[in-house]
């Protein structure tokens, strides 16, 4: 293969990666992504059937910006392609009237939340638990629970998501290449070099996106700061399904006294798995992507519905339908990390993820787009730069 010239080299075609692409290659840039699997695919952090988006982003007023860009820009592709990508369900976070556990770094998820919804005039409300199991007759509560509830937030359809961000790109003139994995990457003085395992390519500008393999790629300073979980997401039988679609039931972020009693569970949608899908947060051990037990055993199916869904669920059985393996790339304060690399500005570097990244992704590719293709993004970045993680605790 010669080399061939771009202005801009996308590395990594998850969800932020293919969001970067499609902005590119919409502004007119010659634009090329690289991915070592064939997306959408499941191998890394971009899959998994739905994904919650919210509009009142607990985590952080600067995040705000960026789910508000990402719902107009879903909206946008769903014009352009025909695609559902936004269901309006409904969401709900629940947690114990002193707080529970922290979630995302955030203490007393519930009340920030509910405090960034007032301050942006987000339809709300914070009700009790007797009132939740009221509206919602499949939760079992504790009465020392209570809950957040957003009528406006929902489920993106996260394949379809990555898939209709490629094609447009694609339709813009875009090049992708899959099955192509990156070897390394250099700034040569007047361009960017990228060498994988068929090739070598060279651009003006290169975006680093590789979700979990950004261990590879990070400045080797920040590696040790970034860690890599594995994440397994579970597909149950319902007793009924139509009370667990998407017209009838909302997204559940359940937040316990202690870390590992964390829950979600979300909507059905009708072309998707056909199961009560849920799921933990876990973060045991520290691992690399290639290495990841891509196996789900039995002991974690019998955890997952004994101890942490039936006594939260009504109508779901036992019956596994389906389960697969997913990993979060996590920074110490759970915060992204979108900058220039520190020996080139030629470069820019995006681990937006810490398991809340999705629903942001689409705003956060627009911003990558334009640091590669204007120095600077039209959101604020400065809260997810790399130097806050080099400085010493």
């Amino acid at each position: 293969m010669t080399d061939s010239d771009y202005d801009v080299i996308v590395v990594g075609l998850g969800i932020m990666g293919a969001g970067a692409l499609y902005q590119a290659a919409k502004r007119g840039a010659k634009v090329l992504g690289i991915d070592r699997h064939t997306p959408p695919h499941n191998m890394g952090s971009s899959h998994g059937d739905t994904r919650i988006t919210r509009q009142a982003i607990g985590e952080g007023e600067a995040y705000m910006p960026f789910i508000r860009r990402t719902n107009e820009i879903w909206r946008e592709l769903e014009a352009a392609t025909g695609n559902k990508l936004y269901y309006t369900t409904g969401g709900v976070s629940i947690a114990p009237r002193d707080g529970g556990a922290q979630f995302h770094n955030a203490g007393d998820f519930v009340e920030r939340t509910a405090e960034i919804a007032t301050a942006y005039g987000i339809a709300h409300e914070v009700i009790d638990a007797d009132e939740t199991m009221r509206r919602y007759p499949l939760l079992k509560l504790g009465a020392h629970e209570r809950t957040y509830v957003e009528p406006g937030a929902g489920v993106l359809h996260c394949e379809l998501c990555v898939q209709s961000q490629l094609d447009e790109a694609l339709r813009h003139g875009a090049t992708v290449r899959t099955g192509e994995m990156v070897l390394r990457y250099s700034d040569t003085g007047d361009s960017v070099r990228v060498e994988t395992d068929r090739g070598s390519y060279c651009a003006d500008r290169l975006v680093l996106a590789a979700g979990p393999w950004m261990l590879d790629f990070l400045p080797l300073e920040v590696r040790p700061r970034v860690e890599v979980y594995r994440q397994v997401i579970y597909w149950f039988e319902a007793e009924d399904i139509e009370p667990f679609t998407e017209e009838n039931f909302p997204f559940l972020i359940w937040i316990g006294d202690r870390k590992d009693q964390y829950f979600s569970d979300f909507p059905a949608l009708r072309d998707g798995i056909q199961g009560v899908k849920v799921l933990t947060e876990s973060y045991i051990e520290a691992i690399h992507p290639n290495d990841i037990d891509r196996t789900v055993h039995q002991h974690e199916i019998d955890h997952i519905y004994h101890e942490i869904t039936q006594p939260r669920l009504h109508g779901v059985t036992d019956k596994l339908l389906h389960a697969d393996v997913c990993m979060y790339t996590v920074t110490p304060d759970n915060h992204f990390i979108i900058d220039f690399h520190p020996e080139s500005e030629r470069m820019v570097i995006a681990s937006p993820c810490s398991g809340h990244g999705f629903k942001h992704s689409a705003a956060v590719g627009e911003a990558l787009a334009e640091l590669a293709l204007d120095g600077v993004a039209t959101l604020n970045t400065d809260a997810f730069k790399l130097s806050r993680l080099l400085t010493k605790e």
